[in-house]
């Protein structure tokens, strides 16, 4: 008669085996638990798997069907495979922590025992349900992920950090989700499934926040004990579904509050190297002055605008860098609105995190080169755009403005510093009352504008579709040029008067689509710049007729508009969407909105968004 088998053996079977029924099959009743030990075994590059099962590196996607593709019954067996390819690395890993950590308490390895003979009746069920669809394991790839993040565990710690509250953590979002997607759609044996995995998931990461609270320091709470054992490229982002966050679920594990608000709100990278953003409006002095340094005027109105930046752009793999961190109450509240901060970080340690941190590209708010950035760059525009612009001069004297003057009837004008935004040192004055700013500037009519708009573009390479046209938002300026409010609707026209409607549809869309994309792929050749680009644009009035003047100025860089697009975008895609700014005392007030800045922290505007 055999002797009994250990739970060693057990576990180097399970682990390396190239058997897939050796794999599933549970230990046996009458196992014996190995005595305390200091031997550990060396991690194998894979586990063992039969040849066409072997988990291996894809420079593409694995195949993942959305949620109306689920419909499809060899979809939902492709969901099924992708599912059951984790369950198998579960249980291969837990063989390994088995393997790895001998002299873990004995409570713990029953513990992982257990668990593992649960991982393999999922694989099982999976595998069952798949060749009912059709499907053989094996048919699509296999990614070795999970594998590769966590076979380097290096203590019981980490395995129950990494594998209990993290990957399995984020099952508690797929396995709810999924199994409600499978009923609605008419499958009820994959929903039946998915729902029996869901609440062994739950006991699953109970053991694992069990034994987080046995070995972390006691003066730490649960977050900062888990938050500090994960080891890159592992984050606390891998704990959460790209599905609805199941907070149910996470209560029933017994995370605590504190931890399941800072799981909600925590967005750092899935995997690839961030993106860098921060928010620099004085973009256009700082790229012509050397050694500029922003006003604390400047500053302080920064601190407060560039949430709307953090907000709208950067996506949930990237870094962005604020004035300011966000409160973790205002970060819950906008959570609750649909709104998440990517990974954050202080603008003031960009040098450190820049020699630290390996990233993709910096993307800051405004990054072209002083030329780009000048207001010249818009008269060039009107040159190959316009056959009868209007007349406009770069000057640098009083002379010079006033020698220019006296050849145009016009008798009222505007000059405007070549480096500059927001309408920050524009002046309006009388053909015969000159005053002018310090340096370069651009001077032209003024022209009693009816409605002001902003056309978006983005620069891409050419096989990201080169130049795109994305719409237009429309703008609301005070007297004097300053910004106040930027508007996306979900047609450009919708809301207007006929005659403003007429002009829009019929001309300014289609020369936005064609002409000036093919002027601003003229203009910008030699030039090495990606990224936004808006131009600003208006209908005016000339002798009681109504006109577009199609560039009033180019910025190259993010702009209001722009985030306003980006936000509608995101929140409300066939509505209207408002981005403007308030006083702190009203950002709370608001009935059809809400503040994307923190009112208890900003110091002048807080920038709130209107439905």
């Amino acid at each position: 008669m055999a002797d009994p088998e250990t739970t060693s053996e057990f576990a180097q079977r399970v682990l390396m085996s190239d058997s897939l029924e050796e794999k599933l099959t549970h230990a046996p009743r009458h196992l014996i638990l190995d005595p305390p030990s200091k031997e550990t075994i060396a991690i194998p590059d894979t586990p063992g798997r039969p040849s066409h099962l072997l988990p291996s590196s894809n420079d593409g996607r694995s195949p993942f069907p959305s949620t109306h593709q689920i419909e499809d019954e060899e979809q939902r067996a492709i969901l099924l495979h992708f599912f059951a390819n984790h369950e198998l690395l579960a249980v291969e890993l837990m063989a390994l922590a088995l393997l790895k950590f001998p002299d873990a308490p004995d409570s713990f390895r029953r513990g992982v025992l257990h668990t593992l003979k649960e991982e393999q009746n999922h694989t099982r069920w999976y595998l069952k349900r798949m060749e009912e669809c059709g499907v053989k394991f094996g048919d699509f790839h296999l990614s070795p992920m999970i594998w590769s993040h966590i076979s380097p565990m290096e203590s019981p710690l980490d395995y129950v950090s990494t594998l209990s509250l993290t990957f399995e953590q984020a099952n508690l979002d797929y396995a709810k989700h999924y199994s409600e997607i499978l009923a609605k759609s008419g499958d009820q044996k994959s929903a039946k499934i998915l729902s029996k995995i869901y609440h062994d998931e739950i006991a699953h990461v109970g053991h694992g926040l069990k034994w987080l609270r046995r070995w972390k320091e006691q003066s730490q709470s649960d977050w900062d004990a888990w938050h500090k054992q994960l080891h890159f490229p592992v984050s606390p982002i891998r704990a959460k579904g790209k599905v609805a966050f199941n907070e149910e679920g996470r209560r029933l594990a017994g995370l605590d509050e504190n931890f399941i608000s800072s799981l909600r709100r925590y967005q750092s990278s899935r995997g690839r190297s961030p993106d860098l953003y921060y928010f620099n409006p004085d973009a256009e002095p700082a790229a012509a002055h050397p050694g500029w340094k922003a006003p604390k005027r400047l500053e302080e109105l920064a601190a407060d605008l560039e949430y709307a930046f953090a907000l709208s752009i950067p996506s949930e793999d990237d870094l962005v860098l604020l004035r300011r961190l966000p409160s973790d109450q205002h970060r819950d509240f906008l959570c609750k609105k649909g709104l998440h901060f990517p990974e954050v970080g202080l603008l003031g340690d960009i040098d450190e995190i820049r020699k630290q941190r390996k990233l993709r590209d910096e993307r800051p708010w405004g990054h072209a080169s002083k030329e780009l950035l000048s207001k010249k760059i818009g008269l060039e525009l009107r040159g190959l755009i316009d056959e009868s612009p209007i007349p406009s001069a770069i000057c640098t004297s009083k002379e010079e403005a006033l020698t220019f003057i006296s050849n145009h009837p016009q008798e009222e004008w505007i000059t405007k510093p070549l480096h500059s935004s927001a309408g920050r040192g524009n002046k309006r004055l009388l053909r015969d009352s000159v005053e002018v700013p310090k340096g370069d500037f651009l001077i032209e009519p003024w022209l009693e504008k009816v409605i002001e708009f902003s056309l978006l573009y983005q620069i891409g390479r050419p096989e990201e579709g080169g130049i795109r046209c994305l719409g237009l938002s429309r703008q609301e300026v005070s007297k004097d040029g300053q910004w106040l409010s930027s508007t996306s609707y979900p047609k450009p026209a919708v809301g207007l008067p006929v005659e403003h409607a007429q002009i829009i549809s019929n001309q300014v869309m289609p020369c936005a689509k064609k002409k000036i994309c093919r002027a601003l792929k003229t203009l910008f050749e030699g030039h090495d710049y990606l990224g936004p680009l808006c131009i600003d644009s208006f209908l005016h009035l000339s002798e009681g007729e109504l006109k577009w003047h199609p560039v009033s100025e180019v910025n190259v860089r993010w702009s209001m508009g722009r985030l306003a697009h980006q936000l509608r975008k995101r929140l409300a895609p066939d509505s209207p969407l408002t981005l403007t700014t308030c006083p702190p005392d009203e950002a709370n007030a608001m009935n059809n909105g809400f503040p994307l800045g923190d009112p208890d922290q900003a110091t002048a505007r807080v920038p709130v968004i209107r439905f």
